[in-house]
């Protein structure tokens, strides 16, 4: 074999371990360092205190409570909304949606149909219920909100599972800076802040713990239920007649029949300042007893109603 042969065969063996050692290293730092694979999901603690696996971006969501339904339009999650219960009336585009029975006894058979990959409820829905559908290989999410701060909490939930962070974050600082702008009229020390019986429901009213509580303080008043025992508390003609309410404010909607002249009529209660002196006061049933966005509207419809000379 001649020399130029001989070194010519060399560079090829040469050339070919060099293509074998690049292939390798190549071979090695994309493997190594490629992109990891996206997430597909993440847990979160609802407010029964249970951790649940969610969906990252869930595409078809049903809400069980019309308070988790205003909460998903709000932060620009209805698109993804495919089935409400009944009561879900708000806003107008929720009406249109599939419905799933009552959120006391949805009807699982049309939930499972429609293969949500996410569910919302709320404490109105039973808890075998849930329990059932979790069964079912479904993902139920229970926001059951007690206080302002928690509303507003649940709201920036919503919207870190639906991946709207940006929107629900905007929500809840805007609406923070409503409050601060009722607040910062009505947390003088010197300000007269007069006893304040709400009633969502005939003689049930907002105790300690509860968002209605917060609202009333906010607003400027005194809760003469604020001492109960329960954070939603049933009371009797003796309770509200010792209390002796100066100003009284139960809701009317399409659920609430309570008039004026019922109130009036309840035994004992013409001896209170409240009836007395004519300051009874109604208010929209949804915008208080729905904990979601529209909270914010009971507080400023309440601040006006207490004290009409902060807020003309």
């Amino acid at each position: 074999m001649n020399k130029r042969k001989w070194m010519s065969g060399l560079t090829a063996i040469v050339i070919v371990c060099v293509l074998i050692l690049t292939s390798f290293i190549v071979g090695f730092f994309v493997t190594e360092f490629k992109e990891p694979e996206k997430q597909t999901g993440f847990t979160i603690i609802d407010d029964y205190g249970r951790t649940v696996a969610v969906p990252k971006n869930p595409q078809k969501i049903i809400s069980l409570a019309p308070s988790t339904t205003e909460i998903l339009y709000a932060v620009g999650l209805g698109d993804k909304v495919i089935g409400v219960d009944e009561y879900s009336d708000y806003p107008e585009e929720a009406k249109n949606k599939t419905k799933i029975g009552s959120y006391l006894t949805p009807n699982l058979e049309i939930i499972i149909s429609l293969k949500p990959d996410l569910i919302l409820a709320s404490d109105m829905t039973s808890k075998d219920s849930v329990v059932t559908l979790e069964e079912k290989g479904l993902t139920v999410v229970v926001l059951t909100p007690k206080t302002i701060k928690g509303i507003f909490q649940d709201i920036r939930l919503v919207g870190l599972i639906g991946n709207k962070n940006d929107e629900a974050n905007n929500l809840a600082d805007n609406l923070e800076q409503r409050i601060d702008v009722v607040t910062s009229k009505t947390s003088n020390s010197s300000l007269n802040r007069p006893r304040v019986y709400v009633e969502y429901y005939p003689y049930w009213t907002y105790g300690p713990g509860s968002f209605g509580n917060d609202l009333i303080l906010m607003a400027g008043g005194r809760n003469i239920a604020a001492t109960t025992v329960t954070a939603y508390s049933e009371i009797t003609n003796e309770f509200l007649v010792a209390s002796n309410p100066e100003i009284i404010i139960f809701t009317i909607g399409p659920h609430a029949s309570t008039t004026i002249k019922d109130i009036k009529s309840r035994t004992g209660w013409d001896d209170t300042d409240a009836v007395k002196y004519d300051k009874i006061y109604t208010i929209d049933d949804d915008i208080i007893s729905r904990p979601g966005p529209r909270i914010v509207d009971a507080l400023e419809q309440l601040a006006e109603l207490i004290h009409p000379e902060l807020f003309p």
